[in-house]
């Protein structure tokens, strides 16, 4: 796993990159949240990036497909407490996601302030119905406070998959825009976001989401 955070003009830019799906492991959240640290310390405004073509595709399958269910139970807890953090961020969040975001990706989508996408063939949405699983609860107060209620049904129960102008129908992405565009729409959203007050961004934050935030329970 490539993992790499930059602080340029007030703008922290995270890009993991595993070279396959960006997989989900301890030692990728590990990361995030010592990236999270420094950008809460020195940064404006945090833009998350899946690499080229890529973004999410959910949990490391090796501990979730494996016998050890504790490991599985403390992965879980480990992302769960990440989205919290995420959605919870006092700075600005933007995720640019040119590949596809399926599970923890979409999750991940939604705990974002501003999400920016590709308008091609990329698949955005949950699956956990589809493959036999229940969304954890973190998920589903997440869904239900960022996708659209008209979406609901079909994204939580029918497991519907997304791709361009739809995603942003249903609340998956702000935008769907080129492949080529989709990390420079971002930094440019960015660089409008960090300069807003940031005690007023922060607390405005906090109350708009505090409900959502005491639901997920993690």
């Amino acid at each position: 796993m490539s993992f790499n955070m930059t602080i340029d003009n007030e703008i922290a830019l995270i890009t993991f990159d595993d070279g396959k799906v960006n997989a989900v492991g301890f030692g990728l959240i590990d990361a995030f949240n010592q990236a999270l640290d420094s950008a809460e310390a020195d940064a404006k405004a945090v833009v998350i990036y899946g690499g080229e073509g890529k973004f999410c595709g959910g949990f490391d399958l090796s501990v979730m497909k494996g016998e050890d269910k504790g490991q599985q139970q403390a992965l879980v807890s480990a992302g769960a407490a990440l989205v919290k953090r995420l959605y919870a961020f006092p700075k600005p969040v933007i995720m640019a996601a040119e590949g596809h975001s399926i599970a923890l990706g979409a999750i991940f989508l939604m705990a974002a302030d501003l999400r920016i996408g590709k308008d091609g063939d990329t698949k955005y949405g949950l699956n956990e119905t589809a493959i036999g699983m229940v969304l954890p609860s973190f998920g589903m107060e997440l869904a239900k406070a960022r996708l659209a209620s008209t979406s609901l049904t079909e994204a939580l129960l029918f497991s519907r998959i997304y791709q361009g102008e739809e995603a942003v129908k249903a609340g998956y992405l702000d935008a769907a825009v080129p492949q080529d565009n989709v990390l420079n729409t971002a930094m440019s959203y960015a660089a409008q976001l960090k300069m807003l007050p940031s005690s007023a961004f922060a607390e405005s934050k906090r109350q708009l989401r505090k409900e959502t935030l005491e639901k997920m329970g993690v």
